[in-house]
């Protein structure tokens, strides 16, 4: 038999926008698509129009779904048969897998069963009453999702090359409303994401490089998309972090991996530079070029404070709330290198409390730690900006003095011990005067290590309890030693 006549292929035509009008006015994905296959088997005078999905595929396999059909008569259908739920073809299979390579790339296939090949395929439509056959792939962004077929059990029925190009048509339609079903399931997403936290939408065009943003960025009512230009959108992320996201993503990109995430600080209209989240999804075609890259922009402020809060308790001793030995060693190490590339001055106090066992013997450890804590706010009260006052032991302290030579160094600790000397009564019940003790050195040629700078204050320290407490002595044996005593 062949094809349709002028006559029947308007009618397909009629059909086919009956069907039309229920996917994109009507009922929509899924149950417009019903009616879309009855238009189209009752125009056509077919036994069977089904719908396969393709569940997963794999290099040796694929995994599909017979999920709709509609019936010319009961006896033709095939729905709810085990054999075509969730199947898998394997790459073992030639006459299938050639069949499934050939609708990946778009192919249609209009069969006569009884002029195939003595195969497995003949075999399994023969068992299925099929007598002719015409599939077409449905495509979704670029990708096989599954096919829409007609089977016809009565008649070896050979398709025109307009209807094939009509049924085209309704395969359009179909893929068409399964993007709209798909968008507006991501849409329902993203507006149950909005409800628990702030974010944005947004889509990079790798082709043209422009970055298209939600409107919610906008800061006006109502909010409007952005497209942006590279540039422009650069613009947006804080200076300082424009090289470290081009390395993130430079390096996601060469990764291969799919989700990217990664923090910047974002300027929003009203709310000046805000901390975020970058959640990206990086698509790619089956040779492996960059197709899409889209995701959402998430507010992190609050986790951020969180983040700095905890990174901040990580710096400091729990105690005083000075900075603490890691913390110290750190900065040490950095400014002993600027000393070493910049010639710059660098001064270290070493700092020990004068004869703290008998305070905390006298009046229990609970005043000791008040000790502590108080000489920590007199001495920040003495030191610039960028100083570091870190308790490295019990009640052994360091201020490290960046930029500070020698005499700059001694009046900071003289101010600091003097304020400690001069403290009056800490307690209604009596009076807990302490003292403490200073080392200082600075760093010269001589010293190699970061350790050098430390092992010189510590022994001025020693010299300065030797010499009675209550004073500074400096490493290099110049500075004038205070006559007070302890």
């Amino acid at each position: 038999m062949t094809g349709i006549v002028v006559q029947d292929t308007t009618n397909l035509l009629n059909a086919i926008a009956r069907g039309a009008e229920a996917l994109s006015c009507g009922a929509g994905w899924p149950d417009g698509m019903e009616t879309l296959l009855a238009e189209l088997g009752n125009v056509t005078g077919v036994s069977r129009v089904f719908l396969f999905q393709v569940i997963d595929r794999g290099e040796d396999y694929i995994v599909q779904d017979y999920i709709a059909e509609w019936v010319g008569e009961r006896k033709y259908a095939l729905l709810g048969d085990d054999g075509l739920s969730m199947f898998r073809t394997e790459r073992s299979e030639p006459e299938y897998w050639a069949i499934h390579e050939s609708r990946k790339a778009g192919s249609h296939h209009a069969i006569i069963v009884s002029e195939l090949p003595d195969c497995k395929v003949r075999r399994l439509l023969e068992g299925q009453g099929v007598r002719s056959m015409l599939t077409i792939p449905l495509m979704v962004d670029g990708r096989q999702w599954g096919v829409l077929g007609l089977d016809d059990c009565e008649r070896e029925y050979r398709w025109s090359e307009s209807e094939v190009a009509l049924l085209r048509t309704a395969s359009s339609l179909l893929t068409n409303s399964i993007l709209h079903a798909r968008l507006h399931a991501r849409q329902q997403q993203f507006d149950i994401l909005k409800r628990f936290t702030d974010c944005f939408a947004w889509e990079l065009d790798l082709k043209r490089m422009l970055l298209w943003i939600s409107g919610d960025l906008s800061g006006e009512p109502g909010g409007r998309e952005l497209y942006l230009t590279m540039n422009k959108a650069f613009r947006m992320v804080h200076p300082r972090d424009r090289r470290a996201l081009t390395r993130a993503v430079n390096e996601h990109i060469a990764s291969g991996e799919k989700t990217f995430r990664h923090d910047v600080r974002l300027y929003r209209p009203g709310g000046g530079w805000t901390w975020a989240e970058i959640i990206g999804s990086l698509e790619r075609t089956e040779h492996g070029e960059l197709r899409q890259f889209a995701g959402i922009v998430v507010d992190i402020r609050r986790r951020k404070v969180k983040e700095m809060k905890l990174q901040e308790q990580a710096c400091r001793d729990p105690l005083t709330g000075a900075a603490n030995r890691r913390t110290f060693e750190r900065n040490l190490s950095f400014y002993v290198d600027r000393a070493r590339s910049e010639a710059m001055d660098l001064a270290l106090l070493a700092v020990d409390f004068d004869r703290f066992k008998e305070i905390n013997d006298t009046w229990g450890h609970p005043v000791g730690d008040m000790v502590l804590k108080k000489f920590v706010r007199i001495s920040e009260q003495c030191l610039r900006g960028g100083d570091v006052l870190a308790r490295i032991g019990g009640e052994e302290f360091v201020v490290l003095l960046p930029g500070a030579g020698m005499d700059s160094a001694v009046r900071v600790g003289e101010r600091i011990r003097e304020a400690v000397a001069d403290l009056g009564p800490l307690l209604e019940a009596g009076s807990i005067g302490f003292t403490i003790s200073i080392g200082c050195a600075i760093w010269d040629d001589a010293m190699s290590r970061p350790d050098d700078l430390l092992e010189a204050a510590d022994k001025a320290l020693y010299e300065a309890k030797h010499a009675g407490r209550n004073r500074l002595v400096c490493h290099s044996g110049d500075c004038p030693l205070p006559s007070t005593e302890s």
